[in-house]
């Protein structure tokens, strides 16, 4: 009995100790299992760090390309307007070489035939519903600065004072420009509906003016860019055949190709 004892209690102290093992090893366990975690959560930090990185660079590209693709708008559109204006400027150096018409010498005969008239007539004759003339220096001074809001990009404006002109100068030299450029004004603040109406007129009142192959192009554009491709063809192909040697004419035959 006495001999058992000690086995007895050497067996105890084996089970008591069990326990602790097992508890060590259990902790050695999770601590390999969290050490596991954080390598695969730091990994996964890493390659959203590089995918944000990435992102970064892509959007830093692409905010590159708008602003190179702004700029050629910019230059684009002002290359048009120089181009426009010094268009205008050589029709309206045209158009006033034109105008300008030398006296003939009125004949002897014709000479005394009026003295005898106005011999004979004792009153003048007078118009009833005679329209004293527009001042020249006050119509081209209109135009001008009409002209001059358009060229300095204030467009609506522009349009406002070209309105204002055509209504008042209906008749005057400077009048299929000034419709010329209402149009140009209305498209440059996406008014295509009053664009073509603008056009239209100047069509209509001046058929043989050189700015109106110009308007027939701006009323296709508009046609176009309201999703009406078959009037917008038509109009293109009425261009060709009218003013067929024109400059618009030419970039009509490259539209119809497309």
């Amino acid at each position: 009995m006495m001999r058992s004892l000690p086995a007895a209690l050497a067996a105890a102290g084996l089970l008591c100790t069990l326990p602790a093992h097992a508890g060590l090893f259990d902790d050695d366990v999770a601590r390999k299992q969290v050490n596991d975690l954080q390598k695969t959560t730091s990994q996964t930090l890493i390659d959203q760090s590089r995918q944000i990185d990435q992102l970064n660079r892509q959007v830093s590209e692409l905010r590159g390309q708008v602003e190179v693709l702004n700029n050629q708008i910019t230059d684009l559109d002002k290359r048009q307007k120089d181009l426009y204006l010094d268009l205008d400027n050589r029709l309206q150096s045209i158009e006033a070489s034109k105008g300008k018409s030398v006296a003939k010498p009125v004949p002897p005969a014709a000479t005394d035939a009026a003295k005898a008239a106005d011999k004979s007539d004792s009153k003048p004759e007078t118009k009833a519903d005679s329209k004293p003339a527009d001042d020249p220096g006050a119509v081209l001074k209109a135009y001008e600065s009409a002209l001059g809001l358009f060229k300095a990009g204030k467009y609506k404006e522009a349009a406002t004072a070209f309105d204002k002109f055509t209504k008042t100068y209906p008749d005057s030299e400077q009048a299929p420009a000034a419709q010329f450029w209402l149009g140009n004004s209305y498209y440059a603040v996406g008014d295509c509906k009053q664009v073509i109406s603008s056009q239209q007129k100047l069509l209509a009142k001046w058929p043989k003016n050189s700015r109106a192959p110009d308007a027939m192009a701006n009323i296709a554009n508009c046609q176009a860019e309201f999703g009406q491709k078959s009037e917008s063809q038509k109009t293109l192909k009425d261009l060709v055949a009218k003013y067929p040697d024109s400059k618009a004419a030419g970039a009509a035959k490259q539209q119809l190709k497309k």
